[in-house]
């Protein structure tokens, strides 16, 4: 053997006596060397003559010592020897990063590579690094994330047109499985450039139970006979490029956001946004915010950016699409949501949290298309709001439909939105709005972007209400008309109301007007006078939500009596 063999780079050169041996570990710079004899008058080390301070060669043995650890942990073998760099990527940084094909897995989608990738997260998790994963297909039952790991894929981003090792990284679900293929246990994780396939389980592909700032990118999951991806807790997140493909039941949604269950202590989910959401090909609901009876059923503040969604033109279930419940806040910008059994949006609040600002839908821009007549029947109406309150569609473009582009229910709260600049389609015989709250018809009003309703208007605070039922008139004692009775024509919201006042008339309440239906607040009440009569008297009202007084300031002298007619206007 040389002497270059035997003492250069793998003996006393760089190895041995050079760089991991005697030389610079040994006695240079990571070792005995020049910094040990630094108290004997010996020259100070390069990191300390180039730091201008004496620590400085302390400081690059303790950056060294905790690099080549954090190899060793990864690798589980010795610092400084080939094992530990043999378990971790040359990807970037390969300290921090676990390829999951040098700790075992296959990727060959038939051997299980569950307990390799385990290992691969559990690893990178200590030093708070990445899981790498090359191209291929790998077979899981169930594995968890934890906190601050990146998982990242590094074949094709767009993995969803292969399903085996030629697409992209695809993580497929052992068939047999019941549990969740990926679980996020942790804060802090990021989800990049992967495939999960069903594979034949019916389990959830993603759940994430601890969703706190995390970041899923270009993540695509696929055929499952049930919920592919169910958020049990998420905030603070940013999720971008989520694509779920035909999965989902006729009655259980692809996609499930809610909060933990109330025995869990943690917190709701709230503040997520969610850009470039693909829903496409399940049978039933697609997503679901905040749907369901229980405390857990409940979300806030969600932000959805240009979210994509389409249901099944024939044969899906008559659920709605996008599924709203219980929620404080909720914004669909941009949204494109078509076809479907049933409506593209429902809201039925079903447990009130008593929460400021409860409620809150908001669609902005976009176009709700509801299903195909050549394909399929096509939709009776496009938005159903069942209960709750606060509802807006504020630019927003609607067709295909037979019934009512929005359907209001009974139970469901005055403000209903339906702005200036949505345009929505009219079939033939369809009507844009039908509204079936009780005692909240209006006058026809139209909005300057052809939009024509029937139901309440929210105008500078009031709630104009059109009543048929005129109120009764009684007479009260200022007006001293004994057996003569006040005559009221018109309505609780506008009309006429005629008297004479007697001999002994006084100053204030002459007829009380009272509301066929109560107002729920105290309306706004103006008097015209009518008559000259009445405009001498100086008029002024009382108002309560069950009635209104008309009062007068001046009592007539005998000789200006006569009939006392006023108009009236009531808003409220």
């Amino acid at each position: 053997m040389s002497t270059a063999d035997s003492g250069g780079r793998h003996g006393g050169g760089r190895h041995g006596g050079g760089r991991h041996g005697s030389g610079q570990n040994g006695s240079g710079r990571y070792g005995t060397g020049r910094r040990a004899d630094a108290g004997q008058g010996a020259p100070r080390d390069d990191a300390e003559a180039r730091d201008g301070r004496p620590d400085g060669g302390r400081r690059l043995l303790l950056a060294a010592g905790a690099t080549a650890a954090a190899a060793a942990l990864i690798g589980g073998g010795t610092v400084g020897g080939r094992p530990a760099q043999a378990a971790v990527s040359d990807a970037d940084d390969p300290h921090v990063a676990v390829d999951v094909r040098r700790i075992g897995a296959r990727g060959d989608g038939r051997t299980d590579d569950t307990a390799a990738f385990q290992k691969a997260l559990d690893l990178a998790a200590k030093v708070r690094g990445r899981v790498v994963v090359p191209a291929g297909a790998y077979l899981l039952d169930t594995v968890s994330i934890p906190m601050l790991v990146k998982v990242q894929g590094l074949g094709a981003d767009i993995s969803r047109y292969g399903s085996g090792t030629s697409g992209g990284v695809n993580l497929r679900h052992l068939p047999t499985s019941t549990a969740p293929m990926v679980v996020v246990t942790g804060p802090g994780t990021t989800l990049e450039g992967l495939t999960l396939q069903g594979n034949g389980s019916s389990a959830p592909l993603l759940r994430v139970d601890n969703g706190f700032e995390s970041r899923f990118d270009r993540v695509h999951l696929a055929n499952v006979a049930g919920t592919a991806l169910l958020a049990q807790r998420v905030n603070n997140a940013f999720w971008s490029d989520v694509f779920i493909n035909n999965c989902g039941t006729e009655t259980d949604a692809a996609m499930v956001v809610k909060s933990p269950p109330a025995e869990l202590s943690l917190t709701n989910s709230n503040t997520f946004t969610c850009v470039d959401l693909t829903i496409e090909g399940g049978p039933g609901p697609a997503l679901d915010l905040g749907w369901g009876p229980s405390g857990e059923h409940f979300v806030e503040f969600v932000r959805l950016v240009a979210p994509h969604i389409e249901a099944l033109q024939a044969g899906a279930a008559p659920e709605a699409v996008v599924r709203i419940g219980n929620v404080r806040h909720v914004e669909l910008v941009s949204p494109f949501l078509y076809g479907g059994g049933g409506p593209l949006i429902e809201h039925r609040r079903q447990r009130p949290r008593g929460v400021v600002l409860e409620g809150g839908v908001r669609v902005v821009g976009g176009a709700l298309l509801g299903v195909d007549p050549a394909k399929a029947t096509a939709s009776d109406h496009l938005v159903r709001l069942t209960n709750g309150d606060d509802f807006a569609l504020i630019g927003t473009r609607l067709g295909r439909f037979t019934g009512a582009a929005v359907a209001v229910g009974a139970d469901y709260g005055a403000n209903v939105l339906i702005d200036p600049t949505t345009r929505i389609q009219l079939p033939t015989k369809g009507i844009a709005l039908s509204d079936q709250r009780v005692g909240r018809a209006l006058p026809v009003w139209r909005w300057g972007g052809g939009i024509v309703t029937t139901t309440d208007v929210e105008v500078g605070r009031h709630l104009l209400a059109a009543r048929t039922t005129a109120p009764t008139a009684v007479a009260l004692a200022g007006a001293a008309l004994g057996s003569a009775a006040p005559v009221v024509a018109g309505a609780d919201t506008a009309g006429v109301v005629r008297y004479t006042p007697g001999a002994r008339a006084t100053a204030g309440p002459q007829v009380r007007l009272r509301f066929a239906a109560p107002y729920a607040t105290p309306p706004a009440v103006m008097l015209t006078p009518q008559s000259a009569a009445a405009a001498r008297t100086r008029p002024y009202v009382s108002v309560t939500k069950d009635h209104v007084e008309v009062c007068v300031v001046e009592p007539l002298a005998a000789g200006e009596r006569g009939e006392i007619v006023f108009g009236y206007q009531v808003v409220g």
